[in-house]
């Protein structure tokens, strides 16, 4: 099968991590082709699978040239099926697809927003190219409910997580002398610092914990716009139990050392960082909404709370904390639900089909 793959780009984030997986499971067998829109590219592992890459620089005094340069890279390379990432990408090549009849998926939605008005903005954008795309590809059902997809074209696929790197490249003493970390205990988030992530409920919580105990490092592993403001918050005593890591490469060696995964976010599809959390085996707490009651069984793999609820954060931080037999359990329980729910093999198997099924 010929496969035509778009994204703005491949910079560090969930759905860029999923495309690589994804041509990662079907490059062998299967004849595979990337549109890049920017040059940004943080998976360098793209570049060894051997997969022809082209790069579009999009902005809008080139748009008219963009879709040439497209035009021409369907007829050369001719494929059975484009999936696009972006609904940007999505707008721009979606009704070219349709006039050549070539089966187009859309996998640009990855959130789902709890309140999104038939009027904001990013509904529109989305909404716009539903009449271009034969699949709108989700990966949670909450979100073809939050952007509203006409059932006919509603698919869901999960993440699928590559269980092959959990081979932690750093042992955890390693990372706690890299890191100045000299307390017994870990909580960690890892999240990019952006409107959508609730760092301020994260970091909120771990001083009311610090208020009763003084055995935990609290990491957080990602950057962003809002850092600034997230480590003004922290009273000055309290600067020593905090550490800012920045984006890292081997987030998986970092999250190794953690005891719970905490997640505090405003929306959320299926988040790569719950992922990596029970797959390496450590409880998670989570908000509530979204995706992430698909992935979290509440209660037995972790605890999903209330959003922006700082109160019950902190309590599900103390209790795991407190509880390192029940933590383990949670532990235990998450990890076999990756591994039997969340493979690779089901998301590559799983969109190969869907695939099949459109060219039929």
């Amino acid at each position: 099968m010929k496969i035509l793959y778009i994204i703005e780009s491949l910079s560090s984030g969930g759905k860029e991590r999923r495309l690589i997986e994804l041509i990662k499971g079907l490059h062998k067998n299967h004849q595979i082709e990337l549109v890049l829109l920017t040059s940004n590219i943080h998976y360098l592992e793209i570049n060894t699978l051997n997969i022809k890459i082209h790069k579009l620089e999009r902005n809008i005094f080139k748009d008219a040239k963009l879709l040439y340069s497209f035009s021409h890279i369907l007829k050369k390379f001719d494929p059975e099926i484009v999936h696009c990432w972006d609904n940007i990408a999505a707008l721009h090549f979606g009704p070219i697809c349709k006039i050549k009849k070539i089966p187009f998926i859309n996998s640009m939605i990855s959130s789902a927003p709890a309140k999104l008005s038939y009027y904001s903005k990013r509904y529109l954008a989305n909404a716009m190219s539903y009449c271009f795309s034969d699949i709108i590809l989700s990966n949670s059902h909450a979100g073809l409910i939050s952007f509203r997809v006409p059932k006919n074209k509603s698919k869901v696929i999960y993440n699928g997580f590559d269980m092959e790197r959990l081979k932690i490249k750093r042992n955890k003493s390693e990372i706690r002398d890299e890191f100045k970390i000299l307390t017994n205990k870990v909580v960690g988030m890892t999240a990019s610092f952006s409107k959508m992530k609730d760092y301020p409920t994260f970091v909120s919580a771990a001083q009311i914990l610090l208020t009763q105990r003084k055995d935990v490092t609290f990491l957080t592993i990602g950057d962003g716009p809002n850092i600034s403001e997230v480590k003004k918050m922290i009273k000055k005593g309290n600067n020593q139990f905090f550490r800012f890591l920045g984006r890292q490469q081997d987030v998986e060696s970092i999250v190794n050392i953690f005891d719970v995964g905490v997640l505090s976010t405003y929306t959320e599809g299926i988040s790569n960082s719950i992922m990596e959390y029970m797959a390496l085996g450590k409880p998670v707490i989570a908000t509530d909404g979204g995706g992430t009651k698909e992935l979290i069984v509440n209660k037995e793999t972790g605890f999903t709370i209330q959003p922006q609820n700082v109160r019950q954060l902190a309590e599900k931080m103390m209790f795991l904390l407190d509880n390192p037999e029940e933590a383990k359990k949670m532990g235990k329980k998450g990890k076999e639900r990756i591994e039997e729910c969340f493979s690779i093999s089901k998301m590559v198997n799983r969109t190969l089909q869907l695939y099949r099924d459109q060219i039929k």
